[in-house]
């Protein structure tokens, strides 16, 4: 008995659940080596959970991460494989074994539609995509593994390259990417950059070379305000998401910004996410500063309810609040919980004197507040105003148009 499973001896297949047993059958001699390591009286074998097994017996086996399932043409990690679920790793395994019914077949195509795997097939569609473009003879491409082809792939669904129904503008992006890329990564990214910065500019009556050399001469501009951006904090390759939450934790509070994973990738995110159109100097400097601070301390979102959310910390707006949320306003629109006085307090018609403030609120059985429910006495307690506030009497028919309706009946 040498492998145990989260301190759980595993005496043979049956003791992985039915998850991890079909996730491991994926892999060329995934469950001849559990059998192997079961009844091997050597080493101990230890893993925390049953992914990190699929894993480490894939990378063991056969030196990749990535298992073939050659029926289908799909190179698949073994972990991804875990998170289809029991079901559709039966119906993949049905259609690995030899299964070509109707039923099957549309099955799996939804199954990889639905969990975006892609194909031997559907990566030949970028080679021709690559080969309209008039570069896939490029030297750039000469080698392109997994990761190459998948940022190619990409490109076949990115707006970007959809967006414009010009070939000869496509053609002039990937002819400017080629010369600018040093990898197939850095390839999309500059070919979707071209493509961004000229529609921006809106200058697709002007030549070819001028809009090569007005592009060009942006990416100069960007380029070297991103140098001291490009450190990122390092996590392992499974690194469950509180982890990675905890390592960007950490690298901030060092007070080191979270930075771009490559250089084309920081010009393309600040041509992509910011209003860049000409700026150089300082203007791009303090652009950059910018779009960084904002990725690392991004505004409350105010959706037209009125709610507040910020750090995972949802408020509700008040009435005033809620109308200025419909108008985009967010600073007006944080005005505290239910039942909370604005700090400027009520607006008053000139010449009117400040309404006498209100007595507190009936403490109850939740927190001291009775909106509709229950006082100490048991009886049900009258609904208030605010405290600094001044009950409103109807508006009549000519005031205009009303405020939206209050939600107070959706906490209850």
């Amino acid at each position: 008995m040498t492998v145990s499973v989260a301190n759980k001896m595993i005496q043979n297949r049956a003791g992985l659940t039915d998850l991890g047993r079909l996730a491991l059958a994926f892999i060329d001699g995934g469950s001849e080596w559990l059998d192997w390591a079961i009844s091997n009286a050597g080493p101990r074998y230890d893993f925390p959970d049953e992914s990190t097994l699929v894993e480490q017996v894939q990378q063991g086996l056969h030196a990749t991460r990535l298992a073939l399932l050659p029926t289908m043409k799909l190179m698949v990690s073994p972990v991804k494989l875990m998170t289809l679920g029991v079901d559709s790793l039966r119906t993949l395994a049905d259609a690995e074994s030899g299964d070509t019914s109707a039923t099957v077949s549309a099955q799996v195509k939804r199954i990889l539609a639905d969990h975006n795997l892609l194909t031997q097939d559907d990566f030949a569609a970028s080679v021709s995509f690559l080969a309209g473009l008039g570069v896939s003879g490029a030297p750039v491409f000469q080698f392109m593994g997994f990761d190459e082809q998948l940022a190619v792939q990409e490109l076949l669904y990115r707006k970007e390259s959809q967006g414009t129904a010009n070939p000869e503008l496509q053609k002039e992006a990937a002819a400017f990417a080629v010369e600018q890329a040093r990898t197939v990564q850095e390839f999309a990214d500059y070919y979707q950059f071209y493509l961004i910065y000229v529609n921006r500019l809106g200058s697709l009556t002007a030549t070819p070379d001028d809009r090569k050399k007005r592009t060009g001469g942006a990416l100069d501009t960007i380029l070297p305000q991103l140098f001291g951006f490009l450190e990122c904090p390092q996590v392992p390759p499974l690194a469950a998401p509180a982890e990675v939450a905890r390592a960007v934790s950490n690298w901030q509070k060092r007070g080191r910004p979270v930075g771009f994973a490559r250089l084309s990738d920081g010009a393309l995110q600040i041509v992509r996410d910011t209003a860049f159109r000409d700026e150089t100097g300082d203007a791009v400097r303090v652009l950059v500063a910018g779009y960084l601070a904002f990725l690392r301390d991004p505004p409350p979102r105010i959706d037209g309810a009125g709610w507040r959310r910020a750090s995972g910390l949802c408020t509700r707006a008040r009435r005033r609040g809620w109308r200025a949320a419909a108008a985009g306003s967010a600073e007006r629109a944080a005005t505290g919980p239910p039942g909370a006085a604005s700090a400027a307090g009520p607006r008053r018609r000139p010449g009117r004197p400040a309404p006498a403030a209100a007595p507190p609120p009936a403490r109850g059985r939740r927190g001291g507040r009775a909106w509709g429910g229950r006082a100490a006495g048991g009886r049900p307690a009258a609904r208030r105003a605010a405290p600094g506030r001044r009950a409103r009497p109807p508006a009549p028919p000519s005031a205009g148009p009303r405020a939206p309706p209050s939600r107070e009946s959706a906490d209850r």
